[in-house]
C-alpha cells in the first residue's frame, strides 16, 4: 500500500517502520538538557546562590547550565564548571552521579545530568558570574540548607542515598523551592543488575565514638557521606551501598580479630595514586596504622597499589587504586 504523498521504498525496514507525518500527528517531544556539577570537599558540597535571573532568585543551587548544540553532557559540564565557578575539569575529574527527568511547575520536562568532582585546594571555585550569582557557600550533603531549588535538593538527596536515575514531576501549583509537602515528587527508577550486589556491610565496633573518628574520616576521605544516625550506631553512604558501624549491647570482646573466622578486611577504592599517597599521609593523625610499610604501596603484589591501615580495635582496610 502506497503511503500518501510519499514513494514507495522496495525493501529493507525503512518504509514498513517509519510513520509519515500527518496534519494530526503529535508533535515529536523535545527536552532541554542541562548540566550540575556536585563538587565535593570531603563531606560537603558546593551550592551558589542565584540572583537577577528571574527564575529562583535567592535561593540556592549547585552550578549548572544548558547543553548547548553540537556538545555532549560532559563538555557541557567542563565548560560550565569553567564560566560559573572558575573551576578547570578534564574529562577524567568528572563522575556521572544521576540522571534525572524534571519538570518543574507549570514548566515543560527537562533531562538533567549531575556530575561529581573532587575539590582542588590548588585550583578554588570562585564567583564568575555576580551578575547572576551572589556568592558561593559549601554546605554539608548530610544536612543540607533550607532555600534551594527543589530540582537541585531533589537531585543532592538522590546522590546521597545512591539513586541513579529519577524523575522529579511537579505539580502545577507546587513551589520553585524546596519544601517539605512535595518531597514525594522524587521517584527514583529501579536499576538493572542490582540483584546480588552488596546493599551494606556492618561492623560492630567496642566503642563507637572511636570508631566513628578513625573510620568516618577515612570514609569521607573516599567520598562517603553521613547516612544515619542513632544512639548504638553510624552509617556513611557510597552510591548504591553503606556501611554500618554499631556499638552493639550483644558484642562479646573489646578487640576484632582478623586472623580469626570472619571478616578479614575491607577493601576500598581510591581515585587515583595520589589520593591514596594524601590518604596514607593523614591517617596516623586519624587513628590508622599502615601496615607492610616497607612494602608499601606495592605490599599485595606487584602492580597492585594500595594502602593497608589498621585501626586501633584492629581492623583493617585495604584502599585500592585499580589500574595503579
Amino acid at each position: 500500500m502506497r503511503a500518501r504523498g510519499r514513494p514507495v521504498v522496495s525493501g529493507g525496514c525503512h518504509h514498513r517502520c517509519m510513520k509519515p507525518e500527518t496534519p494530526h500527528s503529535a508533535p515529536r517531544h523535545t527536552e532541554v538538557v542541562d548540566v550540575h556539577l556536585i563538587l565535593r570537599r570531603g563531606a560537603e558540597v558546593l551550592l551558589s546562590r542565584r540572583a537577577n535571573t528571574g527564575y529562583a532568585d535567592g535561593l540556592l543551587h549547585a552550578p549548572s547550565g544548558h547543553v548547548e548544540d553540537g556538545e555532549d553532557v560532559r563538555a557541557a559540564m567542563i565548560r560550565e564548571a569553567a564560566e560559573e565557578v572558575g573551576v578547570t575539569l578534564a574529562a577524567d575529574d568528572l563522575s556521572v552521579a544521576l540522571v534525572m527527568q524534571h519538570r518543574g511547575p507549570g514548566g515543560r520536562p527537562r533531562t538533567g545530568w549531575f556530575f561529581e568532582a573532587s575539590y582542588d585546594p590548588a585550583d578554588p571555585p570562585s564567583n564568575r558570574e555576580p551578575d547572576k550569582c551572589s556568592g558561593l557557600s559549601w554546605h554539608p550533603l548530610a544536612a543540607l540548607p533550607d532555600g534551594m531549588v527543589a530540582y537541585c535538593r531533589a537531585g543532592l538527596d538522590a546522590y546521597r542515598r545512591g539513586e541513579r536515575f529519577v524523575l522529579h514531576w511537579h505539580e502545577d501549583d507546587d513551589p520553585i523551592a524546596y519544601d517539605d509537602p512535595v518531597r514525594d515528587r522524587k521517584v527514583p527508577l529501579r536499576e538493572s543488575g542490582t540483584s546480588g550486589s552488596v546493599h551494606h556491610v556492618e561492623l560492630w565496633v567496642p566503642d563507637l565514638a572511636a570508631a566513628e573518628r578513625s573510620w568516618g574520616w577515612l570514609l569521607g576521605a573516599l567520598g562517603y557521606v553521613p547516612y544515619q544516625r542513632w544512639e548504638k550506631g553510624r552509617s556513611w553512604r557510597l552510591g548504591g551501598a553503606y556501611v554500618v558501624l554499631e556499638q552493639s549491647p550483644a558484642l562479646l570482646g573489646d578487640r576484632h580479630e582478623r586472623s580469626a573466622p570472619g571478616l578479614n578486611h575491607l577493601a576500598l577504592r581510591a581515585r587515583d595514586p595520589a589520593a591514596l599517597d594524601t590518604l596514607v599521609s593523614a591517617a596516623p593523625e586519624h587513628g590508622w596504622t599502615l601496615l607492610f610499610p616497607d612494602r608499601h604501596p606495592f605490599a599485595g603484589g606487584e602492580g597492585h597499589r594500595a594502602a593497608y591501615l589498621e585501626d586501633g580495635d584492629g581492623y583493617e582496610v585495604e584502599v585500592v587504586v585499580e589500574g595503579g
